[in-house]
């Protein structure tokens, strides 16, 4: 069976991350699958094709389409597949119609406003909706709709973590060195904005630079760093110190390792909790501006899960506190850490996503042999 993964291309890569990891594990159930990414170039950010390459599955760019042309462009592009799976691309269901061939799945995003509701009609025209959060961000009323309430499987967050090294095995993996403490940011293309990325950028930056100065041996690793002039902003300097590693767009799973490596990872959305927190990395968190990563960081602060801060109060100072008290306490440290693997864990992840993919493939081609 052909499968067409289509994230979303238009902000960070988590969403190429997610869907790489369902491909992933719909390869375990059935390994004859032949998965390939389609990136949607009317909202590509330049970066995420390299994400998408190093997920290590074929990727085609869907070109725009006109009135005149659609038709013909989602024949060539989809006509074939015999599984199409959106993460967070649901206005494509559109096209359904093009290729009845297809069974389609979604992966909607937390809704920001009102439109999850207002785009029923798309998300009826699906074979199944897969909620993708944190049990504790349950499936909002929306897809309680009738016609949709059927459609939905709680999965939880896609974490790929068991086959991941402990600290000392990444470090040693990725030639970092075992005595220093590390704090990982990804920028990843600033996907919140630019005043937003670079407030966090030069606080963290800021805050390691205080911590050196009181003799703690502190390395900051940029991740995800496409362009080094991402790295221009008030508070990072022009000239990149040697304590400061800028590391390119990785592989989803090497990615990983650099999470579980760190003794400090930053997270702006869910995705990157996610997968500290299944890791078990400590976690500052700045949530971005999306109601889904205010939900995930006001939990995480309630249950002291996390070190949670607003974008507004972020300085230097403020970030070198956070680090300090998160390195300074073993046993808290353990404990919080503990806390947030079991805030964002549960409901059979990737391995029950692909399950449910997979069966919906299997109704919908029996319901259209029986047509």
């Amino acid at each position: 069976m052909q499968v067409v993964l289509i994230p979303s291309v238009g902000g960070g890569i988590g969403h190429i991350s997610r869907t790489a990891t369902l491909a992933r594990a719909m390869l375990r159930l059935d390994p004859n699958l032949q998965i390939s990414f389609l990136l949607d170039a009317e909202r590509l950010r330049p970066f995420n094709i390299g994400a998408a390459e190093r997920a290590g599955f074929p990727v085609r760019i869907l070109p725009p389409r006109g009135r005149e042309s659609r038709d013909e462009i989602i024949r060539h592009f989809l006509g074939e597949a015999d599984i199409i799976v959106d993460d967070t691309m649901r206005t494509l269901i559109a096209y359904r119609h093009l290729v009845p061939r297809a069974a389609w799945v979604s992966i909607p995003l937390y809704p920001i406003g009102d439109e999850l509701f207002l785009d029923w009609p798309h998300l009826a025209q699906t074979d199944g909706i897969v909620w993708a959060y944190a049990p504790f961000m349950e499936a909002p009323l929306e897809l309680e709709i009738p016609i949709l309430a059927s459609k939905v499987r709680a999965t939880g967050p896609f974490l790929e973590v068991d086959d991941v090294p402990d600290k000392a095995g990444a470090r040693r993996e990725l030639g970092l060195a075992l005595e220093e403490e590390i704090v990982l940011y990804a920028p990843r293309g600033m996907p919140f904005g630019r005043e937003f990325g670079e407030t966090v950028l030069g606080g963290v930056f800021g805050g390691i630079e205080k911590l050196r100065a009181k003799g703690r041996n502190l390395r900051l690793i940029l991740l995800a760093v496409s362009d080094p002039k991402e790295l221009r902003c008030p508070g990072f300097p022009s000239e990149v110190p040697d304590w400061v590693s800028v590391v390119g767009v990785v592989s989803p799973l090497e990615s990983l390792r650099y999470t579980r490596a760190a003794d400090i990872a930053i997270a702006e959305g869910t995705s990157t909790a996610h997968e500290a927190a299944a890791l078990n990395t400590p976690i500052v968190m700045v949530p971005g501006a999306i109601h889904e990563t205010w939900l995930l960081g006001t939990m995480l602060l309630k249950h002291e899960a996390a070190r949670v801060l607003w974008v507004e109060t972020v300085t230097a100072a403020l970030m070198a506190r956070e680090f300090e008290a998160i390195l300074e306490d073993e046993e808290t440290r353990r404990a919080m850490t503990k806390r947030a693997r079991a805030i964002v864990t549960g409901g059979g992840g990737a391995g029950e996503a692909a399950r449910f993919v997979l069966d919906a493939a299997h109704r919908h081609k029996t319901r259209r042999n029986s047509l």
